[in-house]
């Protein structure tokens, strides 16, 4: 009997000793990359860890081993640092959409995807970002000088949104559904807008749409 729970009481101990380890050293390496690196770096030193790490355990663990460091390794260089991530200056994910940095957002939709909470985070963010820069654009008087040019405008950031969705967040519905509501909330701040459109319908016929 004894002889039985020998190997397994070893094996559990190097595991255990194994993860703290882990949880150490991707401690003190997430906190190395967040101090010197822009997000986007950030993002590309996470996704390559952590590949990394699931292709050694693979290799050299049993594969409830591997989900355990998995977990580690998500929750230090993912989980611990994403809002800072996500509101880092000049990099983070407002610039990210301003810039059209696809194959950034893609990646940090792919990495927070894994952590509790973390696609919510990115959704929280871009509504926000949507209904502020709406609520400036339908206030400005200097754009509804030329309705067609305003409506024209507003079309154009709802297309650049859905590329984003459709190229860099997998075509998330729960992210489309939430597209739809800030541009409704700013729309409806300016009750000319049904006047605006029916201007825009007329110059694109005029013009042979």
């Amino acid at each position: 009997m004894l002889m039985d729970l020998g190997p397994s009481i070893y094996v559990q101990e190097f595991e255990n000793h194994f993860l703290q380890v882990s949880t150490e050293f991707y401690q003190a390496e997430s906190q190395k990359f967040i101090e010197c690196c822009d997000c986007g770096d950030y993002l590309k030193k996470a996704e390559m860890r952590l590949n990394e790490e699931i292709d050694r355990v693979s290799h050299y663990f049993d594969p409830s081993t591997e989900k355990k460091i998995t977990i580690v390794v998500e929750k230090e260089i993912i989980e611990n640092h994403m809002l800072r991530l996500i509101h880092m200056e000049n990099s983070g994910l407002v610039n990210m959409i301003g810039d059209d940095k696809y194959e950034d957002l893609s990646r940090m939709y792919n990495l927070f995807c894994r952590v509790t909470s973390g696609l919510s985070q990115i959704r929280e963010v871009m509504t926000s970002y949507i209904r502020d820069y709406g609520k400036q654009l339908v206030t400005d008087p200097e754009r509804l000088k030329n309705p067609v040019e305003f409506v024209q405008r507003l079309l154009d950031e709802k297309d650049k949104f859905n590329m984003i969705i459709n190229l860099a967040f997998s075509n998330d519905k729960l992210y489309q559904q939430n597209l739809n509501s800030p541009f409704e909330f700013f729309i409806n701040l300016n009750p000319r807008f049904p006047e605006y459109i029916s201007l825009f319908v007329d110059d694109k016929l005029q013009n042979g749409l």
